[in-house]
């Protein structure tokens, strides 16, 4: 992977973990039933979209080659943007 592959990487992990918190956020601000089948059902369809998604690009960016590093930055975009939002939740 070139080093041009790599900053394009590091940067779309980046922004899709501040999205996927954002979208993360807003699911769980309108799912407010009381089925526990109904929110396993809709937390396994939109993980799987969104998981699909991040491939998908990836695959376009660098061939879906997936090191530790997106991971760590993945968790630290989202956590950063639960900790910085948290008062701005929908």
């Amino acid at each position: 992977m070139t080093l041009i592959e790599q900053i394009r990487v590091i940067a779309y992990t980046f922004i899709y973990g501040i999205v996927f918190s954002f979208l993360f956020n807003i699911l769980y601000s309108f799912l407010n039933t009381k089925s526990m089948i109904i929110n396993i059902i809709t937390n396994f369809i939109f993980f799987f979209i969104m998981g699909s998604l991040y491939f998908y690009f990836l695959l376009l960016i660098n061939g879906g080659i997936v090191h530790y590093y997106m991971l760590f930055l993945f968790l630290i975009s989202f956590f950063l943007y639960n900790s910085l939002f948290k008062k701005i939740r929908i």
